[in-house]
């Protein structure tokens, strides 16, 4: 599912972001009073990339790489490349057995993003946590672009300043900071702070309040704060970081973080505007902003516009009184430890050298199983193919953790009536709620032996048994993780299975997951040269599906 993949991704991100938040917090505390304020706001952008980059490459220097892992996970998606095979389950003891085969060749090679891998990868793609995450930035983006929405019809109906004076001091301020696009000044009551709005068309919002209790001085460093925002594209860049706070609205470390930014903007800001300013009159910048914290009862903010006056004034007015150009030596330092961040978290763990075995592995089956070719009859016919060499000898159980917690996480699915890759139960899903979602079957066939007909979805590696009814109650799994598992390690894990026959050259062993609810494991027969072979598909069951009272059909119970 795309929502819970996009959830996962972006879950991987707010971990690796919250430790880089963590060291350049770290970074600013040490060297606060050391650096300029423009270093200080532009070590924050190392924090955005890593936010948007949804890819990083792998490095030993990686601090997750102390983070252990007790299972192994898939990649997001993987290629499609084997055939998949429906098999018509074997018939009782005195029934005989069907009298014709089919096998369904499939060579689409679409990709195929695998929603279980791990036990808890399984939590994060089915739980309700990703719609609640996306709920959560639908409401906060909506609230933004009301709250924009209206502040641009409000500034629209207003008159734009016609005071000469005013224009004056305006003018100058774009001389000064060598601005030459068209700024509008407009008087509005409802504002208490000084702000910039607009990106094509940018427009001071003032109050007539302030204008009338402020000097000319005063007002000329008014404007020159909201032009050097303009100078420094900052109306952007803040619109920029507030999407990023709407995206990872659950991660409050990370909202944090990107608030800092903000502050950071806003002294770097000053700094821009003090440059711009002789140093005698650094003094009197300071003490326009206390003015106008005295003129205002309480700050104000709106998203979309950047303000003046703000909460942290205490910080900037020590900034303002001891502006001066940070030293080159402190500014190497606090680069270089952000260096050492930066290489820790905007890299990936190095991958053990088991995964990279198993994954080498996979492939080479994978490649292998894409040059047979299948030919088509009128009743399934199991895969009698020889597995590699390679995929013949499995670990024992206790070196094997990832098959033991493949299969653990199949039978929970099974107890719910789920197979890998599926998010449709057997027993309360119609095929119609399935062609909702995956489209129309590749192909349906009826099976006797098997009570049902038989759906193919090729491109997600999936079939499921319908009766009558058009009720599922079998869904069947070809998924390629399934090659990691042997005959002798599934019993292993799973212990001496209810169910085991051989039929048509294949063992097929089965485990009863729930008073509803079977599972069904199937591997080609063993044979001398291949003493433990590799499943190739597994199915959940739901035995009373199959039952038929108007024909007095008791069933299929495996």
């Amino acid at each position: 599912m795309l929502i819970a993949e996009l959830f996962r991704l972006l879950v991987t991100l707010s971990l690796s972001g919250s430790i880089m938040a963590l060291g350049l917090l770290l970074i600013k505390f040490l060297f606060r009073q050391k650096l300029n304020a423009n270093v200080h706001y532009l070590l924050w952008f190392v924090l955005v990339l890593r936010l948007i980059v949804p890819f990083s490459p792998q490095s030993s220097l990686s601090i997750l790489n102390y983070i252990p892992h007790s299972t192994s996970t898939s990649d997001l998606s993987q290629t499609f490349s084997q055939t998949i095979h429906t098999l018509a389950p074997p018939p009782k003891e005195n029934s005989s057995p069907p009298k014709s085969s089919l096998t369904t060749p499939l060579t689409s090679n679409n990709n195929l993003n695998s929603t279980v891998s791990s036990p808890g990868k399984t939590e994060v793609a089915n739980s309700p946590l990703a719609y609640l995450w996306l709920t959560g930035a639908v409401l906060i983006l909506f609230y933004i672009f009301v709250i924009n929405r209206w502040l641009l019809v409000k500034i629209k109906k207003l008159p734009a300043c016609e005071n000469q004076e005013i224009l004056n001091i305006l003018k100058e301020c774009n001389t000064r900071l060598n601005i030459t696009s068209k700024i509008t000044v407009v008087c509005d009551t409802g504002f208490k702070s000084p702000a910039l709005f607009g990106w094509r068309n940018p427009k001071i919002i003032i109050s007539q309040h302030i204008i009338d209790k402020l000097s000319s001085e005063e007002l000329n460093f008014v404007f020159l704060h909201e032009l050097s925002h303009l100078k420094r594209r900052d109306l952007l860049v803040n619109t920029f970081v507030t999407l990023l706070q709407v995206v990872y609205w659950f991660n409050p470390l990370i909202w944090y973080a990107l608030h800092q930014m903000k502050r950071d903007c806003e002294i770097a800001c000053d700094a821009t505007a003090l440059a711009a300013i002789k140093p005698e009159e650094h003094k009197k910048y300071a003490q326009t902003i206390i003015e106008l914290i005295q003129l205002m009862s309480e700050p104000f903010w709106i998203p979309g516009t950047i303000g003046f006056v703000n909460k942290f004034n205490t910080r900037r007015i020590i900034m303002i009184s001891s502006f001066r150009k940070s030293s080159l030596k402190w500014t190497a330092a606090a680069l270089a430890m952000t260096l050492i961040v930066g290489c820790s978290s905007l890299t990936t763990p190095l991958k053990p050298a088991g995964n990279t075995q198993s994954q080498g592995t996979t492939s080479a089956t994978n490649n292998q199983q894409n040059t047979s070719t299948e030919t088509q009859t009128s009743t399934p016919t199991p895969n009698t193919s020889t597995p590699p060499a390679s995929s013949q000898t499995t670990p024992s159980l206790n070196a094997d953790l990832s098959s033991k917690a493949l299969l653990l996480n199949m039978m929970q699915l099974a107890r719910q009536g789920k197979i890998l890759n599926s998010d449709f139960p057997v027993k309360t899903t119609t095929i119609e709620d399935i062609e909702k979602v995956l489209g129309p079957a590749d192909s349906t066939n009826y099976v006797g032996a098997a009570k049902g007909r038989y759906a193919t979805f090729s491109s997600h590696k999936l079939v499921f048994g319908i009766n009558k009814g058009e009720q599922i109650f079998e869904a069947r799994s070809f998924d390629n993780r399934l090659s990691s598992l042997s005959l002798k390690s599934v019993k292993a894990v799973l212990g001496t299975p209810a169910y085991d026959t051989n039929y048509n050259s294949q063992e097929i062993i089965g485990y009863t997951a729930s008073s509803d609810f079977k599972i069904e494991m199937v591997f080609p027969q063993p044979t001398a040269s291949n003493p433990n072979p590799i499943m190739d598909h597994y199915s959940v069951l739901y035995p009373r599906g199959t039952v038929n009272y108007m024909a007095d059909d008791p069933g299929r119970q495996w």
